[in-house]
């Protein structure tokens, strides 16, 4: 599993090995398979899915449907593998210290351009068609935004280590914590900091401790000043616009909502963003534009209201399991509930999911909070 987190976190290209590995594992039956709400939710959304794609004679839209399958199995395997909370804390410690890799090479990423004026990742993104953002970190991730919420999230980690640990291996998980602030800074995500504002919000509502607040106040401070600190002082510190952002984004969700007008029941295909959105958005539709910028926007213009009712049925779930494990005095519910409420807070201007990295963390993060409710109820 060590090796397995490493090539996750190290490229969105390796991230298919763990994958397809886990894929196997669960295709050769090698482990157990639980009728519970997440499984029963996923495996309906890839049965809709592919229905969607048959409906709209889209044969892209059929072929990426099996990306559920492929979580469903990842979900699977996680059930099996994280038995008890000693585990669960051990991934996200070697997640923690393997993502302090992505930090290291983003600092210095941003460094070189400063310096140089050299962006490292400029060639490889303009082969593989994709914009190339300048004054923003990719690091490891491909992507500023899902390199912003990975780092928020390995954020909410790191304080939840900072609160359970003592003496030197605390200051360790400080150090990290503050270093992955810095680097969801340099991203220039304000998508990001919105979901740590979040994941920070609910993480210590429900920790309900005042230890380390002085922490906690220090990275909420922060995270308000760039979240909502004006355009023309920030441009001043990162040329990032917010302005521009926001407007291009109004675009698409525009241009999404006349697609929902149109097919509110089926949706477009998962696909059908990408197919059909120029025709909706105009100028601010660019070829590599797979999403809608918002996650349940995204889910109703590519799978209509059955999508986003299938969806609202597993958070749903997802959310009585977690209060089920408060309950239970489980000590890692902040932790997971801090998580899920970054992917939630993003998700409001964004659609990280789709990047296999950040994919993989939400989905390894429902799949533990329905294996914990499993062992707790057994």
């Amino acid at each position: 599993m060590f090796f397995l987190l490493l090539l996750t976190v190290i490229s969105p290209y390796t991230t298919l090995i763990p994958m397809i590995y886990m894929i196997y594992v669960v295709l050769s039956k090698k482990v157990s398979i639980y009728k519970n709400y997440w499984n029963i939710g996923f495996c309906l959304l890839f049965i809709w899915s592919i229905i969607v794609g048959i409906i709209n004679y889209s044969f892209t839209s059929i072929v990426v449907s099996f990306v559920f399958f492929m979580y469903l199995c990842v979900s699977i395997f996680l059930q099996n593998y994280c038995k008890d909370e000693n585990i669960v804390e051990n991934l996200y410690r070697y997640l923690v210290c393997f993502s302090l890799i992505s930090v290291i090479f983003g600092i210095i990423e941003k460094s070189i351009y400063v310096y140089f004026n050299f962006n490292i990742w400029s060639t490889f993104l303009q082969i593989t068609s994709q914009p190339v953002v300048n004054d923003r970190i990719y690091s490891t991730f491909g992507n500023p935004n899902v390199a912003g919420n990975w780092f928020a999230i390995m954020s909410i980690v790191g304080l939840y280590f900072c609160s359970i640990t003592y003496k030197t291996t605390k200051l360790f998980y400080r150090v990290a914590t503050l270093l992955f602030i810095i680097a969801l800074y340099l991203t220039g995500s304000r998508g990001a900091f919105i979901g740590l504002l979040c994941g920070l919000f609910i993480f210590y509502i429900i920790k309900g401790s005042k230890k380390d607040t002085w922490i906690f106040i220090t990275i909420f401070i922060i995270t308000v000043v760039v979240t909502f600190m004006p355009s023309q002082i920030l441009k001043n510190v990162k040329t990032h616009g917010f302005d521009d952002s926001f407007i291009s984004r109004l675009g698409i969700w525009k241009g999404c909502l006349k697609m929902i007008w149109i097919k509110p029941f089926t949706g477009w295909g998962l696909m059908g963003i990408t197919d059909h959105g120029a025709d909706f958005m105009k100028g601010y539709y660019y070829a590599t534009l797979y999403h809608g910028h918002n996650i349940w926007i995204t889910i109703m213009t590519t799978l209509g209201a059955v999508g986003i009712y299938l969806y609202a049925y597993i958070k749903i779930n997802l959310f009585r399991n977690l209060k089920t494990l408060h309950v239970q005095k489980c000590r890692l519910v902040p932790m997971l509930a801090g998580v899920q409420a970054v992917i939630i807070g993003h998700g409001l201007v964004d659609f990280t999911m789709i990047a296999p990295q950040t994919g993989l963390l939400f989905i390894a993060s429902s799949a533990i909070i329905s294996s914990l409710v499993n062992q707790y109820n057994s």
